[in-house]
This record gives C-alpha cells, structure tokens and sequence, in this order.
C-alpha cells in the first residue's frame, strides 16, 4: 500500500511539475509578442517546429523507456525538465545508488535517484548562473578576436564529431547505415536541398538505421 501511496505520488507530483514547466516555457515567447506587439505566424511555427518535433520524438521517447527502469520515474521526470538527462543527470544518479549501495528498481533507490537529480541540477545551475555572471564579461574580447572565431564558428561540428567517435568505436557494424546514408544521400540531392530538409532526411535515416540494427540483432551479428 505504501509502495502504491509513493508512486502515485511521484506520477502525479511529476506529471503537475512537467504541465507547470511546459506553460512556462510557451510563457516566454507568447509574452514577448504580447509585449513587443510582434504576432506569431502559427503556420511559421509549425512549418519550422514539425521537423524538430520528429526528430526528438522518437529518441524521447526511447530515452524516457530506456532511462525510467534506471533511475526511477520520480528522477525522470525531474531530469526532463532540468534537461542534460544522460550527460549529467543519470551518471549523478547512478552513481548515487552504487554509493549508497541501493539496487535499482527499489523505492530506497528511487529517493536517492531523486535527491541526486535535484543535486546535480542546483550545481550545473547555480555554475551557469556564475559563469553567465563573472566570467562571460571577462572572456568576451577572447570570443571576439578574429584569430579564434573560426574555431567558435566550428564548435558545433566539433562537438558532434567528439560524441559520434565514441559510439562508432563502441558499434561499428551498427554505425555504418547512419554515417554512410546521409553522406550518399548530399551526393545525390546536393548540399542545398540536404540543408532545407535535413530534419526529414534525418527521419528517414532513423528509420533506416533502425531497421538495420534490427535486421542485425536478427541474424545474430550483434
């Protein structure tokens, strides 16, 4: 009854939390056109926002699946709308239950997952804020020096490059299809149509890849 009573609890505190967050976030731009007199073009918005929505769906979706048998549903819910879910929140809360020595999967777990969650979120803030307040005036003018602007017009590329490494080294066999698809695909269409319609070339190439892990789970590969 009592394991009832907490996870009830947990589901229905977390679902007000992410309603709550979710106004918020639509607060920001809805206000700033009532403020600014500046009406939104829906159809703009939705044109522009259909591609991103398909593309994080799907990898939500299957995070949130993959991700609630580890660290419980009350740390989840908090880690989705703090953000930063397998770079900073799970590692935090892993590694909390292998310290306190808690199985996951146990109510214990699932308080210590939440306590470390809301930790590692008051921490990554409260640098952000300082950083945002001290430092991004003092490192300003090192943004701005023309030396090193092309290395911050690349950092995006970078990153991607730093986080693609690792997990073609971890499978290459299922990383063939999502490298060498795309790459294909900008030889046959060219570069401008690949940029315009990169979102749904993305969807496609999901589904291809999955598909293709699929096919070589099936036959024993992987």
């Amino acid at each position: 009854m009592n394991e009832k009573s907490f996870y009830t609890r947990i589901h229905t505190l977390g679902r007000v939390t992410v309603i709550l967050a979710l106004i918020c976030f639509m607060a920001v731009p809805f206000g700033l056109s009532i403020v600014y007199d500046q009406p939104l073009d829906l159809a703009v918005c939705v044109e522009n926002g259909a591609p991103i929505f398909l593309t994080f769906a799907i990898s939500g979706i299957c995070e949130n699946l993959s991700f609630m048998p580890i660290i419980g549903s009350g740390a989840l819910y908090m880690a989705c709308v703090t953000g930063n879910v397998s770079n900073m929140k799970i590692p935090a809360a892993v590694n909390a239950m292998e310290v306190a020595g808690y199985a996951p999967g146990t109510e214990k777990a699932d308080v210590i997952s939440i306590i470390a969650v809301a930790a590692s979120t008051f921490v990554t803030t409260a640098i952000v804020f300082l950083g945002m307040l001290f430092l991004a005036p003092l490192f300003e003018p090192i943004y701005n020096t023309p030396f090193l602007q092309p290395a911050f017009a690349n950092m995006v590329p970078a990153l991607m490059g730093a986080l693609v490494v690792p997990n073609v080294v971890k499978a290459p066999k299922q990383a063939i299809v999502p490298i060498i698809l795309p790459i294909v695909v900008i030889f046959i269409v060219g570069r401008t149509f690949f940029s315009s319609y990169q979102s749904y070339i993305m969807m496609i190439v999901i589904i291809f890849s999955a598909l293709y892990s699929y096919a070589l789970h099936k036959k024993g590969i992987i």
